[in-house]
């Protein structure tokens, strides 16, 4: 703040020296053209004098007639034959003046139609000498004299307001620098102290800037959307570590206990301990196959978790719908829509479809329907519906969430719904479901219509 005081006092300050200098270059300026203009009048009266009028007589009465600006005199001096010069002043000229003006101007071989400045005492006065010309001659010699103390009394006022203005300037600079300062200094004290509670794990402290949209306002905006998402990151791992501990205890537990009792019991025969092993070897493929699609759901907020690709979306659910006959016996059902292209990633896509697929085979039983669609109004809409038992309001709500089943008839790690929707927003996408109990339920995996184009060779049609 003493800094920007500084700054600022320098600055103002010359922006007020340079002001009162180009005032003083201005008011000397009119100061001497006041002066030389005194010549002109004269001369101008001088040829329009009256037949009959000498010059020393049309002289005194100019002096006494002619108005002056302030604090103005003239001095005109006429020549004689063979004498000194014959000098008219105006009145309110003193006696020491008149002389220095004399001694200045028009002492013999002094230079003439120059201005001179002439000291007397405290005062100082300025005065411009110049010749009179009348039918060809020289008939006179003008002084026009002026006392500076006017030029300070003009040039006071406006030097005045100019360091007024000047000092109102710096205040003026000093409030809104201390405003503007003490803002970003409340915002960057905020900001130190969320910083420091999240370095000390707390990440429940928020900035909630309330303020104009500039730079301090984004930055505490920024910080907000960094904490929140970090706040959710870390909720989220501490869940997902709760789940996985809590869904990995079980089946863990299990093979402990059956090879605990294979231990114990040496003597069991073969077809026991076989049925042991296909037990253990279950429950280690459970485990295996809940790891993978946790490491899948893990890697879905990386950047390069999409590997994009042009994919046709008829090959897509064709290839979907061949490998989904092996899933159960089913009335299946194929809608592939019109020729597009997607740009996605095709692997992550064929495993989102199948999940849907897999958990509408779980939900149905062999009389019913199950139809894989692709609808485009825009978005690309790809829909796995079924004639099922359909899904009450309550498992909707919780349906998507880690380590949750639509049934508790059916074994699975209750991560395919979540894989899902992983993939479906990786993608900038979302996931839809309708459902009614005993109706059914239509699963959509909605991708943006930024992703969509028409086939290629649907295009080549259509340019011929």
């Amino acid at each position: 703040m003493a800094m920007h005081l500084a700054v600022m006092t320098v600055v103002i300050g010359g922006i007020v020296v340079q002001s009162d200098s180009i005032l003083s270059a201005r008011l000397n300026t009119q100061f001497n053209r006041d002066l030389t203009e005194e010549g002109i009048e004269y001369t101008n009266a001088l040829t329009m004098r009256p037949d009959g009028l000498g010059i020393a007589q049309f002289t005194r009465i100019y002096l006494e007639t002619h108005r002056r600006p302030s604090r103005l005199s003239l001095i005109i001096a006429l020549p004689r034959p063979h004498q000194r010069p014959r000098t008219l002043a105006s009145a309110g000229i003193g006696h020491d003046l008149y002389h220095r003006v004399v001694a200045a101007t028009l002492a013999p071989g002094t230079r003439l139609d120059r201005i001179v400045n002439v000291g007397s005492g405290e005062s100082q006065y300025r005065a411009y000498a110049t010749p009179i010309y009348a039918s060809g001659r020289r008939v006179a010699t003008l002084v026009a004299v002026r006392n500076l103390a006017r030029l300070a009394e003009q040039r006071a006022p406006e030097l005045t307001i100019a360091i007024l203005e000047g000092v109102a300037a710096l205040i003026a600079s000093v409030l809104a620098g201390y405003l503007l300062l003490g803002r970003v200094l409340r915002v960057v004290g905020d900001v130190s102290r969320a910083a420091r509670r999240a370095s000390d794990g707390d990440l429940s402290l928020r900035i909630d800037y309330q303020g104009p949209e500039d730079e301090v306002g984004l930055l505490a905006r920024t910080v907000d959307t960094m904490l929140e998402r970090l706040d959710r990151a870390f909720s989220a791992q501490r869940r997902l570590l709760s789940d996985v501990s809590h869904q990995l205890r079980t089946p863990l537990t299990v093979i402990r206990g059956h090879l605990e009792v294979l231990a114990r019991d040496p003597n069991a025969d073969a077809e026991e301990r076989a049925a042991t092993v296909a037990l253990v070897v279950d429950e280690l493929e459970h485990v295996s196959l809940m790891v993978e699609r946790l490491l899948l759901l893990g890697r879905s907020i990386e950047p390069d978790f999409v590997e994009e690709e042009q994919i046709e979306v008829v090959s897509l659910l064709q290839d979907v719908f061949d490998a989904a006959q092996y899933l159960a016996p089913r009335r299946w059902e194929l809608d592939v829509g019109r020729p597009l292209v997607v740009l996605g990633d095709r692997t992550k896509l064929r495993g989102a479809l199948l999940n849907l697929l897999d958990n509408a085979v779980k939900a149905t039983s062999e009389g019913d329907t199950i139809r894989l669609s692709a609808i485009h109004e825009g978005d690309l809409r790809l829909q796995v519906s079924d004639t099922g038992r359909g899904l009450s309001e309550q498992e909707q709500q919780r349906l998507f969430g880690r380590f949750v089943r639509s049934t508790d008839r059916y074994r699975g790690s209750g991560l395919g719904l979540a894989i899902v929707r992983a993939v479906a927003e990786a993608h900038g996408g979302s996931v839809e479901l309708d459902s009614q109990p005993e109706s059914g339920a239509k699963f959509t995996i909605v991708l943006p219509k930024s992703r969509v184009s028409r086939s290629p060779a649907l295009q080549a049609v259509g340019s011929h």
